[in-house]
């Protein structure tokens, strides 16, 4: 029982929410839109957090999930852009014991938390790996370029999907948001607050409003809103740090996005680093 509480910790710590129940709500989330995502996300939580076990990882962040979060997110890319067989499920696992490995050499730092850089690093590895075995890429689609008016429902609800790669069904994005709200209504309001935030990038000209629609422009900023504000020791002004990375996660969503990138969670990564870093060798020295 212990062992699945970690399992489900870890799905729940995609959002910084350490709770069980939080996780299986994630879970449902999934499952909502996509049964195969969610077995895969319980899959790799599992092998992230075991693999954690095996080699005698820190028993309290084992317990927390704080090793079973990136490995999901790899078991979610898998199926999310790339066929399913034998060869892609196998990659999936090694892929998933990787981060467990990439998490505790960021732990062995002092400079930027991990977040879910590993998740980041190993999903385009194994992008590039699927240009070089073309079976283990899915299939390619063109995109219909068609106008499309601003839906707010669904931009808020895929925002919050999107999180986890999940873009296609609006009770996602509800679980997502509950999910959040159960363990903490702080960290509830401040997402949502976040996700309005975000959203008014749609006023601005060259701006896709399919791509907000879709949630490509809310879920790192929420990830950064949550990151700064409740997870990270960035001392004073609080608030004005989390939106100042929630306007860098933007502006690189939004570079990456016109470069054609899989921008995965890179830019949420990358703006709360800058923070830590501008709270690290700035304002510390200054104080010292």
């Amino acid at each position: 029982m212990q062992m699945l509480k970690s399992i489900l910790r870890g799905v729940g710590q995609v959002m910084f929410q350490g709770n069980a129940l939080s996780g299986a709500l994630m879970l449902a989330g999934i499952a909502c839109n996509s049964l195969l995502m969610c077995l895969f996300a319980l899959v790799g939580s599992a092998i992230g957090t075991c693999t954690a076990v095996v080699l005698r990882y820190d028993a309290g962040r084992i317990r927390d999930g704080l090793y079973g979060f990136n490995a999901a997110l790899v078991g979610i890319a898998v199926p999310c852009f790339m066929p399913i067989h034998a060869g892609s499920v196998l990659l999936m696992v090694v892929a998933c014991v990787l981060s467990a490995l990439v998490t505790r050499l960021f732990e062995r730092q002092r400079y930027v938390p991990a977040l879910t850089a590993p998740f980041v690093l190993i999903t385009w590895a194994m992008l590039l790996l699927g240009h070089v075995f073309p079976q283990l890429q899915l299939p390619a689609t063109t995109a219909v370029d068609t106008a499309e008016s601003f839906s707010l429902v669904r931009a808020a609800s895929l925002s919050f999907g999107q999180i986890m790669l999940q873009g296609n069904n609006l009770l996602t994005g509800l679980l997502f948001f509950l999910a959040i709200c159960v363990n903490s209504r702080k960290m509830g309001m401040e997402s949502l607050v976040a996700c309005a935030l975000c959203l008014a990038v749609v006023c601005v000209p060259g701006v896709s409003t399919t791509s907000v629609n879709n949630g490509m422009y809310g879920y790192n900023a929420i990830l950064a809103v949550l990151a700064v504000a409740n997870i990270l020791d960035i001392g004073t002004w609080t608030y004005v740090k989390a939106l100042i990375a929630l306007i860098l996660s933007l502006l690189m969503q939004y570079a990456g996005l016109h470069m054609g990138l899989v921008t995965l969670t890179a830019p949420f990564v990358l703006s709360v680093w800058l923070v830590v870093l501008y709270q690290t060798f700035v304002v510390k020295t200054k104080q010292d």
